[in-house]
Protein backbone atom coordinates (compact mmCIF):
# COMPACT_ATOMS: atom_id res chain seq x y z
CA UNK A 1 0.00 0.00 0.00
CA UNK A 2 1.75 3.62 -0.92
CA UNK A 3 2.07 5.80 1.76
CA UNK A 4 1.68 9.28 2.26
CA UNK A 5 1.61 11.81 -1.16
CA UNK A 6 4.06 14.03 -1.83
CA UNK A 7 4.00 16.40 -4.53
CA UNK A 8 7.73 17.54 -5.58
CA UNK A 9 7.73 21.30 -7.34
CA UNK A 10 11.01 22.49 -8.63
CA UNK A 11 12.17 23.80 -12.05
CA UNK A 12 15.56 21.40 -11.78
CA UNK A 13 14.49 17.65 -13.37
CA UNK A 14 17.06 15.76 -12.18
CA UNK A 15 16.14 17.09 -8.60
CA UNK A 16 12.90 15.84 -8.81
CA UNK A 17 13.83 12.79 -10.23
CA UNK A 18 16.33 12.20 -7.51
CA UNK A 19 14.17 12.80 -4.69
CA UNK A 20 10.90 11.46 -5.87
CA UNK A 21 13.35 7.89 -6.65
CA UNK A 22 14.64 8.18 -2.95
CA UNK A 23 11.39 9.07 -0.87
CA UNK A 24 9.54 6.36 -3.50
CA UNK A 25 11.97 4.15 -2.11
CA UNK A 26 10.64 4.76 1.66
CA UNK A 27 7.00 4.21 0.67
CA UNK A 28 6.34 7.85 -0.52
CA UNK A 29 3.66 7.71 -3.00
CA UNK A 30 5.58 10.36 -5.13
CA UNK A 31 4.50 13.09 -8.16
CA UNK A 32 6.79 15.73 -9.59
CA UNK A 33 6.00 19.26 -11.57
CA UNK A 34 8.20 21.41 -12.84
CA UNK A 35 6.60 24.27 -13.09
CA UNK A 36 4.07 26.61 -11.00
CA UNK A 37 0.86 25.83 -13.53
CA UNK A 38 2.15 22.36 -13.75
CA UNK A 39 2.19 21.98 -10.09
CA UNK A 40 -1.33 23.09 -9.76
CA UNK A 41 -2.04 20.42 -12.21
CA UNK A 42 -0.58 18.10 -10.37
CA UNK A 43 -2.09 19.24 -6.77
CA UNK A 44 -5.42 19.11 -8.69
CA UNK A 45 -5.37 15.84 -9.85
CA UNK A 46 -3.18 13.97 -6.92
CA UNK A 47 -4.94 16.23 -3.96
CA UNK A 48 -1.37 15.61 -2.55
CA UNK A 49 -1.09 15.00 1.75
CA UNK A 50 2.42 17.52 1.53
CA UNK A 51 4.02 19.59 -1.33
CA UNK A 52 7.48 20.54 -1.25
CA UNK A 53 7.65 23.93 -3.26
CA UNK A 54 10.77 25.48 -3.97
CA UNK A 55 10.99 28.94 -3.84
CA UNK A 56 12.77 30.09 -7.59
CA UNK A 57 10.80 28.25 -9.92
CA UNK A 58 11.96 30.35 -12.89
CA UNK A 59 9.01 31.82 -14.48
CA UNK A 60 7.09 32.07 -11.60
CA UNK A 61 7.63 32.13 -7.69
CA UNK A 62 6.58 29.04 -5.36
CA UNK A 63 5.64 32.12 -2.80
CA UNK A 64 2.96 33.03 -5.70
CA UNK A 65 1.84 29.84 -6.14
CA UNK A 66 1.50 28.53 -2.56
CA UNK A 67 -1.52 30.58 -2.00
CA UNK A 68 -2.83 28.65 -4.93
CA UNK A 69 -2.18 25.27 -4.04
CA UNK A 70 -3.49 25.92 -0.27
CA UNK A 71 -6.94 27.41 -2.06
CA UNK A 72 -7.10 23.89 -3.69
CA UNK A 73 -7.14 22.23 -0.34
CA UNK A 74 -6.63 23.77 2.84
CA UNK A 75 -5.90 20.20 4.08
CA UNK A 76 -2.31 20.59 2.10
CA UNK A 77 0.85 20.60 3.95
CA UNK A 78 3.70 23.12 2.31
CA UNK A 79 6.50 23.23 2.88
CA UNK A 80 9.01 25.64 1.10
CA UNK A 81 12.35 24.70 -0.20
CA UNK A 82 14.88 27.54 -0.59
CA UNK A 83 18.82 27.99 -1.01
CA UNK A 84 18.64 31.62 0.18
CA UNK A 85 16.33 31.17 3.30
CA UNK A 86 16.19 34.90 4.51
CA UNK A 87 13.74 36.27 7.60
CA UNK A 88 11.50 37.93 5.67
CA UNK A 89 11.00 34.81 2.90
CA UNK A 90 10.53 32.71 5.66
CA UNK A 91 7.98 34.73 7.46
CA UNK A 92 6.01 35.61 3.60
CA UNK A 93 5.72 32.16 3.59
CA UNK A 94 4.43 31.01 6.96
CA UNK A 95 2.11 34.03 6.63
CA UNK A 96 1.33 32.88 3.38
CA UNK A 97 0.00 29.33 4.91
CA UNK A 98 3.38 27.51 4.99
CA UNK A 99 3.99 24.36 7.49
CA UNK A 100 7.97 25.21 7.00
CA UNK A 101 10.71 26.10 5.16
CA UNK A 102 13.71 23.73 4.55
CA UNK A 103 16.62 25.03 4.02
CA UNK A 104 19.10 23.62 0.86
CA UNK A 105 21.04 21.82 0.75
CA UNK A 106 19.68 19.04 2.81
CA UNK A 107 20.55 15.39 3.11
CA UNK A 108 17.91 12.42 2.76
CA UNK A 109 18.23 11.02 5.80
CA UNK A 110 17.29 14.41 7.21
CA UNK A 111 14.66 14.98 4.65
CA UNK A 112 13.02 11.73 5.63
CA UNK A 113 12.78 13.15 9.15
CA UNK A 114 11.64 15.71 8.16
CA UNK A 115 8.78 14.88 6.50
CA UNK A 116 7.51 12.09 9.25
CA UNK A 117 7.51 14.91 11.44
CA UNK A 118 5.81 17.36 9.37
CA UNK A 119 3.37 14.79 8.00
CA UNK A 120 2.38 14.08 12.10
CA UNK A 121 1.40 17.59 12.52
Amino acid sequence: MPGPKILIVDDEKEICEVTKNFLGRRNYDCYTANSGKEALEMAKQVRPELVLLDVRLGEVSGLEILPQIKALNQDTKVVMVTGLADAESVKEAKAQGALDVLAKPFSFDYLCDFLSKKLAE
